[in-house]
């Protein structure tokens, strides 16, 4: 058991480091990066787009009246900031298997708008139920970054809900496994193959348009630098492809259906 504690502390050590080079690298390189422009629609095809999207759009003001209703339910062992709880309560909502996780949400100064991770102590129990998480919450006013704060609050939703996809599939891993999740990070192909999975694994759960409006935000409408643009554009589902996945998804069941 110490010389797992041991091993899982030396990793991490080595995981952060290895992050905080890579975005460094991001950051210093090429500013005159030409990123995808926003896509264009024909006039019936954005009509449908916009209708569909605010169907599906979930408005805080619309559930802040049954905020306490989601803490008792959601909010067990939880240690949330007041500032996010009600985007966080909602996307926990979509991960009922979540109930009952310890999870602890960190405000501290990261290179990334979030990033989540088991605890250490946890990692080492048999029962894999029985793990507890950490959510660290970029407070950094750095420029160039996003910050929770500036997102609009049907993607912060998106974007929470994504760093629960992890916990779920941490649930479902053994020790060794969690180490090869973590293993992925050193590597960008990799990296953006394993995040590319959570994604989906997060519009899977009915979060498809917290998901395209989080990406969306990040790489158009976002005031982040070009290469950290280009870094979520390259490294996680972008909004076509959250689109055409869910599309993709209808015609299978079609299909299916006609057989």
């Amino acid at each position: 058991m110490f010389i797992k504690i041991i091993l899982l502390f030396l990793l991490q050590i080595v995981f952060f480091c290895f992050i905080s080079i890579s975005f460094s690298q991001n950051f210093a390189q090429n500013k005159s990066f030409i990123l995808e422009n926003p896509p264009h629609n024909s006039d019936s095809e954005n009509n449908k787009l916009t209708s569909s999207f605010h169907l599906h759009c979930i408005d805080s003001s619309q559930h802040c009246t049954v905020i306490d209703s989601l803490e008792f339910i959601y909010g067990q062992n939880k240690q949330i900031p007041e500032k996010y709880k009600l985007a966080i309560l909602i996307a926990l909502s979509y991960y009922p298997e979540l109930i009952e996780t310890p999870i602890t949400f960190k405000e501290s100064f990261i290179k990334t708008t979030l990033n989540a991770r088991p605890t250490i102590s946890s990692l080492c129990l048999k029962n894999k139920s029985k793990r507890s998480y950490v959510v660290r919450i970029n407070n950094s006013q750095k420029e160039g970054m996003i910050t929770i704060d500036e997102v609009p609050f049907n993607a912060s939703i998106g974007i929470f809900a994504h760093e629960f996809s992890h916990f779920v599939d941490y649930q479902n891993r053994n020790f060794r496994g969690v180490l090869k999740r973590l293993w992925a990070y050193t590597s960008k192909k990799r990296k953006a193959i394993y995040e590319k999975e959570i994604d989906s694994m997060t519009v899977a759960r009915g979060l498809k348009w917290q998901m395209y409006d989080w990406s969306y935000y990040a790489i158009f409408q976002s005031k982040a630098s070009d290469s950290y643009k280009l870094f979520k554009k390259n490294t996680y589902l972008k909004p076509k492809e959250i689109i055409e996945q869910t599309q993709e998804k209808i015609q299978q069941k079609q299909i299916q259906i006609e057989k």
